[in-house]
């Protein structure tokens, strides 16, 4: 995460920009470094159980129909506003699945387990979700944005939960990877569409501060019904 931050701050020249013109305007090649970093990382580890398998069992995919509907909205939106010209519409696509990959790889995969052989289940839920909003704040050395981060840290948060919810009811973390890049995909492509016809939203109005949390606010009431009769199992086993 650092280092795609830092990249991003790199690649910008110090200046502050919008996140949406970071990642439509070529590729982010920071956050493909991440990648190579992490699966490095992962192949010198030998971590063998950060769950890149499939969903088990293939019906535990139906829990999606809730989740989907997002997409879908994201979707509509995009049509009704506008579909921005196709370079940008392909280092968007291709930048959000990276962050996807990446974000999920390093959060809901090595975190997760990692924290999982030292805390019971929910504490490594709660904490690794927490860290996963938390760096979202760094955003700020992109934007300059800082309420602007703050509410991204905890749509985060709670979008983290989500995916983590995910995670366990699919037992594949392939899912939350998908999830989180058409996500992004989604909600990028409807702010290049809404970017060409309105003024950006302006962050000082409290409503519109609270706007992208308002709008994760059912999907995180959907994971925690997703892991309502989630025991609070003890912690792995070391491999």
């Amino acid at each position: 995460m650092l280092l795609t931050l830092f990249g991003m701050r790199w690649a910008s020249d110090g200046t502050k920009k919008p996140l949406l013109e970071l990642v439509s305007h070529g590729i982010s090649w920071n956050i493909t470094m991440a990648i190579g970093l992490l699966t490095l990382v992962t192949l010198a580890m030998r971590w063998r159980d950060l769950k890149f398998e499939a969903p088990k069992p293939p019906g535990s995919l139906r829990i999606l129909w809730f989740p989907a509907l997002y997409l879908l909205l994201f979707a509509v939106l995009s049509a009704v506003l506008g579909l921005p010209p196709r370079d940008t519409t392909l280092f968007v696509l291709l930048n959000t699945l990276q962050v996807g990959l990446s974000e999920e790889w390093m959060f809901r995969g090595v975190l997760f387990q990692g924290l999982r052989t030292r805390l019971a289940l929910w504490p490594a839920i709660l904490l690794t979700s927490l860290l996963f909003g938390s760096v979202h704040v760094l955003n700020v050395m992109i934007t300059g944005e800082l309420l602007e981060a703050v509410v991204q840290a905890i749509a985060a948060f709670l979008s983290g939960m989500v995916m983590i919810a995910l995670l366990i009811r699919t037992g594949s973390i392939w899912v939350p990877i998908a999830y989180h890049a058409l996500w992004d995909f989604g909600a990028f492509m409807a702010s290049a569409g809404g970017n060409r016809t309105e003024q950006a939203a302006d962050f000082s109005l409290g409503w519109t501060a609270a706007l992208p949390v308002l709008l994760v606010l059912p999907n995180f009431l959907y994971a925690l019904y997703l892991l309502r009769k989630q025991p609070n199992e003890p912690r792995l086993a070391a491999a």
